[in-house]
Parts: C-alpha cells; sequence; structure tokens
C-alpha cells in the first residue's frame, strides 16, 4: 500500500506540471493526451482497491505489488519519463507483466476451483496452468496493440520516422515481447514449483480472500 501512495504522489505531481503544460501550450494535442493518460493511470492505480472494498475480498500481497510495479514502470517511468528510450526497457516490462498474470491466474484459480477440487489437483498441474494464463495474456496483448495499429498507432513499433519495417525487423518487438512474457512467466513459475513443493498451503496466499468484519 505504501508503494501505491508513492506512486499515486508522483503521478498527481506529474499531472500539476502537465496541466501547467496544457495551459501554456500553442498546440494542445500532446499535452492533453499527457494529462489523459496520467488522469487513468491515477485511476488504474486505485483499481485494485476498488474491487477489493467493491467484493469486500482482500486481494494477494504478490498480484498487487506486481500491478503496482507494473504502473510505476510503464506510465510514470516509461512514458512520462520517456524510460521506453532506453534499450529494453519494454521487454523488462514484459517481464514483470508476465508475473503479474501468473498471479491473476492463480488468484482467478482459487476464485473458480472449489476448496474440494483443489485438494485433488497437484501444485505442478497449478504451475503449469498458471504458465499457460500468462503467456496466453501476453499473446492478447499483442492482438490489442496489432489492433490499435491498425487505426494508426505505433504500439508494436512497425513504424520508424513515419516508415513501416519490412521483412524480419517488422516482427522483431511482437516476437520479442512473446518471448519476454514466456521468460518472465517460465522463471517466476518455476520460482512457485519449489515454494510449493516445500510449503503447498502457500498457494492459497495467491487467493482471493473475503474479508472478516
Amino acid at each position: 500500500m505504501v508503494f501505491l501512495w508513492v506512486y499515486e504522489i508522483l503521478m498527481v505531481i506529474a499531472l500539476i506540471f502537465s496541466l501547467k503544460d496544457l495551459l501554456v501550450a500553442s498546440d494542445k494535442g500532446d499535452p492533453f493526451l499527457t494529462v489523459v493518460e496520467i488522469i487513468a493511470g491515477i485511476l488504474l492505480g486505485y483499481l485494485p482497491v476498488f474491487i477489493a472494498q467493491r467484493f469486500k475480498i482482500e486481494l494477494p500481497q504478490q498480484l498487487f505489488l506486481f500491478f503496482v510495479v507494473f504502473l510505476f514502470g510503464s506510465i510514470y517511468l516509461g512514458t512520462l519519463r520517456h524510460f521506453y528510450s532506453l534499450p529494453l526497457w519494454d521487454k523488462m516490462l514484459h517481464l514483470v507483466s508476465s508475473s503479474l498474470e501468473v498471479c491473476l491466474g492463480l488468484a482467478l484459480f482459487g476464485f473458480l476451483v472449489s476448496p474440494e477440487v483443489q485438494g485433488h489437483i497437484s501444485r505442478s498441474f497449478v504451475i503449469l496452468y498458471a504458465f499457460c494464463f500468462s503467456v496466453f495474456c501476453g499473446v492478447l496483448w499483442e492482438f490489442y496493440e496489432f489492433t490499435c495499429d491498425s487505426f494508426g498507432m505505433n504500439l508494436q513499433r512497425y513504424l520508424i520516422h513515419g516508415q513501416p519495417k519490412v521483412g524480419r525487423d517488422a516482427l522483431m518487438d511482437t516476437m520479442g515481447d512473446l518471448i519476454a512474457d514466456v521468460i518472465g512467466a517460465l522463471i517466476f513459475c518455476l520460482y512457485l514449483y519449489f515454494k510449493f513443493r516445500k510449503q503447498p498451503a502457500s498457494l492459497q496466499n495467491f487467493f482471493f480472500k473475503k474479508k472478516t468484519t
């Protein structure tokens, strides 16, 4: 929760300066989009808190932590501080997002599968499911980027100075993202495999829990 407050404070400060830039700018286009993205980032930061309060559940700490780290790295550092210009910054974020998706898959498993059935499913199979779930989310994200690029955006970075890449170069960003997704999910799932072997009950730490009042 402390990390969330740090993220939100930094985003509010960035919003104040961006609003100032918007007021004095002659071309309102880019500053306006920046303000919209910052507001969206602030609201997204509170989304897990809203969900937890709305449905009276406790979110898994790992899921919440990876979510805030991803927002901080992608929106505040990546977009507002231009960290996306650094080599492999985008790929590092895919490593984080794949771990986030593993946690989300485990949380959904605990929510959708009854405790009686969970007791008859091996931890190895649960890990395999979480890995496949994370990779599937990565594929869906690439579908999203491709769809957005069909409407004139450049999320898959297929344009350089307005000119489209060709051949193998046109595949590098997408395939690099998917490879990073697989590597991140694999590393985190291997960690969880050995963790669950030593502490089988620790799997429940990744589940949504009803708040006790």
